[in-house]
């Protein structure tokens, strides 16, 4: 089954393409229908949950990072999706009307017949003539609406569940017959933003040849025709690629159009859903809800399977379990535990709105990585600060909300955060720390120039590899320690590190070099050797009462024969 990843191009969706592969439904209806049986296996809602969730790797060990990989890492969190129990229905009511849609839409006689004998077997097909008698069944194709605030989930919701679903089904035979079609299983537009309905055909054109290789656009959009000319064409191309689902987003432009314009498409979706068997799903704002007039709710009604109202999640358990996952993305220095005044701080600043909710966090864990408080803590007042900051586009929203005024959410433009919101502040937070790692360096490099005009070397190693001849030890060793300290440290802003790392490699060094001196010697030079009295504190001696694994400098070291490198740093350094 040959896979090409999901993006979206231009104003619509682009999914997987795959090779259809069959497999009988367990439901009588849906048998012998090959746009049904090529599709995935429907879902239980526990196995939905599983492939809906989106949650990025993640590792306490991270908090330990440099400032700068930190707040990079915090953008991980965009990529969350937790799913919540509405998600789950809303799944399945999508797998439902995708194959109802398809229920009276067989593309091959004999196997129409088929399924209707299974489907109903005590049909009664001898109507008494020599005529060919078919029964018909009627379409039960039903779309429906989502409507809710910019943020709610509504695009990320519908585009992880349309992830679920292979995009476009390459058919070679079914049932040992040739049948040689490609499937169009969904199809995701957005509405332009002058709610123009001949821009959207055009877009239908576009995608249609972007996806299955036709050439629609250059036959139709291009021409003089108008959108009640090129209604008709897209409902019989929405029939002969087995269009399974046509989603349109951000419907509420369409109020932007004429009154006479809105009308039409909306009515052109309806007969697209009663008339072709194509399910047609909406999605817009608060807004949208002005346009669905008494007489296009009741035929919406008539066939539609219960419109979605999408509102802001109340401050309840389902808040709490999501808030709690995205919350384990910290990537702070020290932890800051979710405790409830932060929960409820969260919450009344976004109002339930998950966007809102997620992008404050990552606001608040840029503004104290790599602060001056080295704890790295958010709190309730940060957030209010950020918020009050950062939230004035969507202020009118967050306040319709807090009052419960739904009338005051359809009058509402179509407002939301800038778009460069996050990117804004991340780069903020990373010229800060980049600058105070900047002045570090700066102030060091200005104590090495300081200790070079006090004749203590050109250079830090040199600066290192006298002060460890200064302490007793061969220069050519003083001179390897130092460099390989110097080479290890390269990326720290304190000398102090280094010199530590010198003067121990200088010890085990000596310590080694006298070892493999001792162990070269020949028998008879260690025969003629006069017998050496070991005087109360000879170093041989502390070497060999040490115990048993434990290196001659930790041994010397331990008996304070070795000094510090911080005694002869303090001593020799600036």
């Amino acid at each position: 089954m040959k896979k090409s990843g999901g993006r979206e191009l231009g104003h619509f969706l682009i999914g997987n393409r795959v090779n259809a592969i069959y497999q009988e439904s367990e439901e009588p209806l849906y048998r012998h229908n090959c746009f049904i049986e090529s599709l995935p296996q429907e879902l239980s809602p526990e196995k939905a949950g599983s492939l809906l969730r989106r949650m990025p790797a993640y590792s306490e060990a991270e908090r330990t990072l440099p400032a700068l990989r930190r707040l990079n890492a915090v953008q991980r969190i965009q990529n969350i999706v937790v799913p919540l129990p509405e998600y789950l229905e809303i799944e399945q009511k999508f797998s439902r009307m995708i194959r109802n849609g398809y229920l009276a839409r067989n593309p091959l006689s004999a196997e129409w017949v088929k399924q209707i004998q299974a489907g109903f077997p005590d049909l009664d097909w001898n109507r008494g003539s020599s005529y060919p008698y078919t029964p018909t069944i009627r379409s039960t194709a039903a779309g429906f609406s989502i409507i809710g605030a910019s943020g709610v989930g509504k695009s990320t919701l519908i585009e992880s569940i349309l992830s679920l679903l292979p995009q476009v089904i390459t058919h070679r035979e079914y049932n040992g017959g040739s049948f040689d079609q490609q499937q169009l299983v969904w199809l995701k537009l957005d509405c332009p933003y002058d709610g123009s309905p001949r821009g959207l055909c055009s877009s239908f054109f576009h995608a249609i040849d972007r996806l299955l290789g036709t050439r629609y656009a250059e036959k139709y959009a291009n021409q003089r025709r108008t959108a009640n000319d090129l209604m008709p064409i897209i409902a019989i191309i929405a029939a002969n690629v087995g269009l399974g689902v046509l989603v349109i987003d951000e419907i509420q432009r369409l109020r932007g159009a004429q009154k006479d314009n809105s009308n039409l498409l909306l009515n052109f979706f309806v007969q697209l859903t009663n008339t072709i068997g194509v399910p047609v799903v909406l999605m817009g704002t608060y807004k949208a809800l002005g346009l669905f007039t008494k007489e296009f709710s009741l035929a919406r009604r008539t066939t539609g399977q219960g419109d979605v109202l999408m509102h802001n999640f109340a401050e309840d358990q389902v808040w709490d379990y999501f808030i709690e996952r995205v919350w384990r993305y910290q990537w702070t220095a020290v932890p800051t535990p979710l405790e409830q005044s932060l929960k409820k701080v969260i919450y009344e600043e976004s109002q339930g709105i998950l966007d809102i909710a997620t992008k404050l966090y990552m606001l608040a864990q840029w503004e104290v990585i790599g602060s001056k408080d080295k704890t790295e803590r958010i709190t309730p007042a940060m957030i209010r600060v950020l918020a009050r900051e950062n939230l004035t586009a969507v202020a009118p929203i967050l306040r319709a909300l807090r009052m419960g005024d739904l009338e005051a959410l359809k009058d509402i433009s179509d407002i939301g955060l800038p778009g460069n919101l996050l990117q804004d502040h991340l780069r903020k937070a990373l010229g800060r720390v980049q600058l105070q790692g900047t002045l570090n360096t700066l102030r060091n490099q200005v104590a090495v120039a300081e200790a070079d005009e006090e004749g203590l070397g050109e250079s830090p190693e040199e600066q290192l590899a006298a002060l460890i001849v200064q302490a007793g030890y061969a220069p050519e060793i003083a001179v390897r320690s130092a460099q390989s300290a110097c080479r290890r440290f390269a990326a720290e802003t304190d000398l102090r590190l280094a010199g530590s790392e010198a003067f121990r490699l200088a010890a085990e060094e000596t310590a080694l070099k006298k070892a493999t001196v001792e162990e070269a010697a020949s028998p008879q030079e260690k025969k003629k050797r006069l017998k050496v009295v070991s005087l109360s504190g000879d170093l041989r001696e502390i070497v060999a009462k040490a115990a048993k694994g434990t290196s001659p400098y930790d041994a010397l070291k331990a008996a304070g024969v070795i000094k510090s490198a911080e005694e002869f740093l303090a001593a020799g350094a600036p």
